[in-house]
């Protein structure tokens, strides 16, 4: 923090402020304040501060903007989320043996339940 002391005494000793400690109100309105000789050599120094700051405030605005995409895309996904359970939940209810059979007999279909439970055929071939 010494350094930093030390060239803020340097360039306090080299530059004269007088001018810009006796300007008033109207000069800074009028904007005569930047034709002070001090200003006049930190025109390059205030064009780096106006574009960090403009590059600050676009920053800014776009991370905001990203963020509420996100949270706009988070809501879509659980919305489809619940409308994917819903869906699930019907399907297991139509797929019920007994809702099978029901509808089956309301729409005068010809087929009947068999009462024997399916056979399972294994392969004998042993592969080598």
């Amino acid at each position: 923090m010494a350094w930093l002391k030390k060239m803020a005494d340097a360039i306090k000793g080299n530059e004269d402020f007088s001018d810009i400690k006796s300007s008033t109100i109207r000069e800074i309105l009028n904007g005569d304040i930047l034709s002070k000789n001090f200003l006049r050599k930190q025109y390059f120094l205030l064009i780096l501060i106006a574009l960090i700051a403009f590059l600050y405030v676009g920053n800014r605005y776009s991370c905001e903007t990203q963020l509420a995409k996100e949270i706009s895309l988070k809501k879509q996904i659980l919305d489809l989320k619940y409308e994917s359970m819903t869906i699930s939940a019907d399907l297991m209810r139509i797929s019920r043996q007994s809702n099978v059979l029901n509808l089956v007999n309301s729409r005068g279909l010809d087929l009947i339940q068999t009462n024997t439970p399916p056979i399972v055929i294994e392969d004998s071939v042993i592969e080598k």
